[in-house]
């Protein structure tokens, strides 16, 4: 049994079969008499007394009923809220975990992601000091001129601008003001700009100095650098950008066509003048003619062989710091291509007699330039080249690749380290993949691997030649967002379609972009017939169809707010009134991306009920300022002929003729002392009727407390009738030494305690002891008033408490409830309190406190 019903289904059939079997048996014995079967045929007469008793049972039995079908109806529908309450909750805090750990992932990979959602602030993720910026804001990141040269910054900026704007994706190598190497990758999705910055390569800025017999030569602007032909070369541009190596392309007569930006940084360390020209050359004009000589020279021994190699090393003595450096020729159809780097062992290159050295292909330095794992393989299918970031990808040991060696044992050893996809023929699978030698155009294959890598594979054939380039992209924390955002969609699509309230989301043309159910079911909108995405004019048709009434003016009005395009627009709401008779509360919200987000609520119902209590309370206010209007006019009607009779009273009392017997002064003291506690008490519904009208004023002032007390005795005697052979009460009075300083409104602290006295005479016997004691300090007075009669009521106790109009005559007998009703709300008038507990051994205790200044505490709350 589920813990928290309070009223198990089990159970309350079994209380109301218990409540209800015995009332209607009791009710079919009364009304068909078992013996009046066996005695008499005849029909007895109905005792109306016995009637009256069936009626009651039967009204208290559909009484219970209905309270116990009530609160079990009750019930379900705070369960059910109570689950919806949670669902909702559960579901928000799951998205705030989510989104928190696509932030996680993004911080903690090896790169800087730049991101633009819309028209919101950009945001940073990532560790830009794994790029070099120390120290460095994140906001800075944004202003590209700071950390980027001139003319990179300019790059990148333009680069941006298109891809926000356009939606025109880019890749481009840029260097920063240190000498670090990044590429940028921009990428458009939706209205989401996303641009990634990571290592190029390693940097290691190469300083040198031309020899003493280089020549002066003309220099071109960093900014603006020349002209760059077409042709062979211009495809080598972004390449040769990715450089960390000063580079260049010369033409057939050798002069410098294009060059990268570490040359021209090069240039700067060197020394060199950069002005504004052709770009500067760091040759000699010597030096210049044997490179020239060199390639023409490759060239006529190479002639028209297919595999001729085009590639020439030659060693020249540089004055720089670094020594001596190796410069790197290739021959193009235009003319040449050529970049600086120091020698390093490894290089395995033979040198001629005349200082030359050959190599595979003009290529070679450009793979191992790459930041990308990348593995060439030539017609033959033997490894030709790879750099190493391929050797690190698959954890290959040093000297394990080594040229020559065929691309299946590769493949099969990578597959005994599970490094390939996941199939079920692995034979079948790398038949396909060898078929990429034959390809005419490049191809891209997704890898999938059993650790959860993912790879892009481009593969690129080698068209002169044969053979194939295998580039390498890992997108697996690509793969991981992505799938990590469509369950986030997910849900967030799940969490709109459970919501009671119709939402609709419409872009700036008009169109209808993401709603859930409950908007057809508000509308009666046939969504499925109305396509994807349709416009606000066909669903304005639609509406009008369904609710022929008003349906189609009510979303024609609404359509002036969703398109509106104006800046300066401001959310709205109001509630619509269906001529159907239906009631639909809506809230137009402008949100950061220009589309706009309206929610409809269906509040006829509340609606209906808060008319019916409106009117309910409206209907008790009129009745309650009638009451008051009644009492005060009944009140002031009654002074007229009392005053008379108490007049009259004192005359025939003052009589002093002798006229009158005994019994008949008797009766007029009961007629003088019966008037006045009347006009005592109509007094006193006169001050609580002005006192519950919120007009009754106090006149504050610093009171004498003994004779305070003595006017209350005064005013109580006057009220009592001394009767022969029966003993008056007594009433003690106990003052504190010193007494405290009181400043409150004398007339109504006399009628406190006037009334106090009196309720505790009226609950005494005769001969009884009243005491009346004062206490305090400076901050309060405390009046205690004890009495040793059968002490008041519960009930009259918690109706005074709550101030229950509606108690009995009974509860109020002897005026009791009126006295203390008028006490208390004097009592807090001053801005004190009414305590009332029982007196040992018996009678009751009333405790008023008052504050010693009244005036400090109203002056408070005013």
């Amino acid at each position: 049994m589920n813990s928290d019903r309070i009223f198990p289904e089990v159970d309350l059939r079994v209380h109301i079969s218990a409540i209800v079997k015995p009332g209607i048996a009791g009710l079919l014995s009364m009304i068909f008499p078992t013996g009046a079967f066996a005695q008499d045929s005849r029909p007895d007469m109905i005792d109306p007394g016995m009637a009256m008793g069936f009626a009651t049972l039967i009204i208290s039995l559909g009484a219970v009923l209905f309270a116990v079908l009530t609160i079990f109806v009750v019930l379900r529908i705070k369960r059910k809220s109570s689950h919806i309450q949670t669902t909702g909750e559960t579901q928000i805090a799951l998205l705030r975990a989510q989104l928190d750990e696509y932030e996680a992932i993004l911080s903690c990979m090896p790169e800087v992601t730049l991101l633009w959602l819309a028209d919101q602030k950009p945001q940073v993720f990532g560790k830009p000091e794994t790029l070099g910026f120390d120290n460095v804001p994140m906001d800075a990141l944004f202003n590209f001129d700071q950390w980027l040269g001139q003319n990179d910054g300019a790059k990148l900026s333009t680069g941006v601008k298109l891809l926000r704007q356009n939606g025109q994706n880019f890749a481009i190598t840029v260097r920063t003001t240190k000498g670090r190497v990044l590429r940028a990758v921009g990428e458009a999705t939706g209205g989401t700009s996303i641009v990634r910055l990571r290592n190029a390569t390693a940097l290691s800025p190469q300083n040198a100095m031309p020899s003493a017999q280089h020549q002066t030569i003309q220099t071109v602007s960093q900014e603006t650098p020349a002209p760059m032909p077409h042709g062979e070369g211009h495809a080598l541009y972004p390449v040769l950008e990715m450089l960390e190596e000063p580079a260049w392309i010369r033409d057939l007569a050798g002069k410098i066509t294009f060059a990268n930006q570490a040359y021209i940084n090069f240039c700067k360390q060197a020394g060199l003048d950069v002005g504004s020209g052709s770009i500067p050359d760091i040759f000699s004009q010597d030096q210049l003619k044997a490179q020239l000589d060199a390639l023409n020279a490759q060239r006529q021994s190479s002639g028209s062989d297919k595999d001729r190699k085009n590639t020439i090393q030659l060693s020249q003595q540089m004055s720089g710091p670094e020594g001596e450096r190796e410069l790197v020729l290739s021959s193009l159809e235009t003319g040449s291509v050529g970049y600086l780097k120091a020698p390093t062992p490894a290089q395995g290159t033979q040198q001629n007699s005349q200082g030359q050295t050959s190599t595979a292909s003009h290529a070679d330095w450009i793979i191992d330039a790459l930041a990308g794992p990348t593995i060439v393989f030539d017609q033959d299918g033997k490894l030709k080249q790879f750099n190493k970031a391929y050797q690190e990808l698959f954890g290959f040991a040093d000297g394990w690749l080594v040229p020559g060696l065929n691309e299946r044992e590769i493949l099969d050893r990578l597959r005994r380290e599970k490094s390939l996809p996941t199939v079920s023929n692995y034979r079948k699978w790398r038949q396909e993949h060898l078929e990429s030698y034959k390809l005419d155009s490049q191809r891209k294959d997704d890898w999938h691997l059993a650790d959860g890598r993912s790879f892009v594979v481009t593969v690129t054939p080698i068209a002169d030649k044969g053979g194939v380039i295998y580039q390498f992209e890992d997108v697996s924390g690509r793969l991981r967002l992505e799938s990590a955002n469509k369950a986030m969609l997910n849900v967030q699509r799940q969490t709109l379609n459970a919501l009671s309230e119709g939402v609709a989301v419409f872009g700036t043309d008009g169109r209808l972009r993401i709603h859930n159910p409950r908007l057809s079911g508000i509308w009666k909108l046939p969504m499925n017939e109305l396509g994807l995405n349709p416009h606000i004019d066909q669903i304005a048709v639609a509406c009008g169809n369904a609710i022929p009434e008003d349906g189609e003016d009510i979303w024609q009005g609404l359509k002036k707010s969703i398109i509106d395009l104006d800046p300066s627009r401001t959310d709205k709401s109001g509630r619509i009134k269906r001529k159907d008779g239906h009631l639909i509360d809506y809230a137009i919200v402008r949100l950061a991306d220009t589309h706009t987000m309206i929610t409809f609520v269906d509040v006829t119902k509340s609606a209906n009920f808060e008319h019916v209590l409106k009117e309910r309370n409206d209907a008790l206010v009129n009745a309650d300022a009638l009451k008051d209007a009644f009492i005060q006019n009944v009140s002031y009607e009654f002074r007229s002929p009392l005053t008379s009779i108490i007049g009259f009273a004192d005359l025939m009392a003052a009589d002093n003729s002798g006229n009158l017997s005994e019994q008949q002064r008797n009766y007029i003291d009961y007629i003088r002392s019966s008037s006045a506690a009347l006009g005592t008490l109509i007094d006193g519904i006169l001050d609580l009727t002005n006192v519950n009208a919120g007009i009754a004023e106090l006149d504050l002032k610093e009171l004498d407390i003994p004779k305070m007390v003595a006017r209350a005795k005064a005013g109580f005697a006057a009220t009592l009738v001394q009767t022969d052979g029966i003993p008056p009460l007594d009433l003690v009075v106990n003052l504190q030494d010193p007494l405290p300083r009181l400043v409150a409104d004398g007339a109504r602290v006399v009628q406190i305690l006037y009334n106090l006295i009196s309720n505790a005479a009226k609950f005494s016997e005769p001969g009884a002891k009243i005491s009346l004691d004062v206490e305090g300090n400076s901050q309060w007075v405390r009046f205690i008033i004890q009495d040793e009669g059968v002490g008041i009521t519960r009930e009259l106790e918690e109706a005074l408490t709550g101030q229950d109009q509606g108690r009995s005559l009974k509860q109020l007998q002897r005026g009791a409830g009126i006295g203390l009703t008028i006490v208390k709300a004097f009592v807090e008038l001053h801005g004190g309190n009414l305590d009332i507990v029982p007196n040992t051994p018996r009678g009751t205790r009333v405790i008023v406190n008052l504050p010693a200044d009244a005036s400090k505490l109203i002056d408070q709350a005013g």
